[in-house]
């Protein structure tokens, strides 16, 4: 297998960080490209020009981190990342924490090509904004489940979030309820999210 991405993209380092869980990163080699260059190979694999990519060894490429995580675990299904004692919980938590992913990218990237007016006036941007905010306080007051064991593709999710709203967009401050920090702090110090670290 080979997997595209590259150093700063949330969706590509949840797969890199699930590889890593499920032990099958040995069987994958990263491939680092730039999608604002419009990478040749990244091209052919995925015209959207979009990471990640993982790449069969037949050839066939999957998009989308969702599904390829999907793939992974029909490829690997133990460890799971979507155990069945607390599938909903897993499901549940991922889906606000790729919400917040996708605002955020939204934004980070909107200041990038926009320039200093890009949120003047800017609906959308307000409302993306907004979404962060609400759903932030609604994890503050409701903090995600603890770290027992096997970390869940929910918890993934949600690290990988906050670390690039903090990585990216830090007057946010995901870290600044001590129950999710303390929660984090559980998650972060393991070897697959300190390998992976944003740079």
């Amino acid at each position: 297998m080979q997997l595209m991405l590259t150093p700063t993209s949330p969706y590509a380092r949840i797969v890199r960080i699930a590889l890593m869980l499920k032990g099958l990163d040995d069987e994958c080699v990263m491939h680092w490209v730039d999608p604002p260059s419009d990478t040749p190979e990244l091209i052919q694999a995925n015209p959207m020009s979009r990471v990640p990519v993982l790449v069969l060894d037949d050839g066939t490429s999957l998009t989308e981190t969702q599904l390829i995580v999907h793939y992974l675990e029909r490829r690997k299904p133990d460890p799971s990342l979507l155990p069945a004692n607390r599938l909903y919980l897993e499901l549940a938590l991922a889906g606000k924490a790729m919400g917040l992913i996708d605002a955020a990218f939204w934004l980070a990237f909107n200041k990038r090509f926009g320039g200093s007016s890009a949120e003047q006036g800017n609906e959308l941007a307000i409302r993306r904004s907004s979404a962060i905010t609400r759903t932030l306080e609604e994890l503050k007051m409701n903090p995600p489940h603890a770290l027992n064991g096997q970390v869940g593709l929910g918890q993934l999710c949600l690290e990988v979030a906050l670390e690039y709203i903090e990585f990216r967009l830090p007057e946010f401050e995901p870290y600044s309820s001590p129950e999710l920090a303390r929660w984090s702090k559980s998650i972060k110090t393991l070897e697959p999210f300190h390998l992976t670290e944003f740079y």
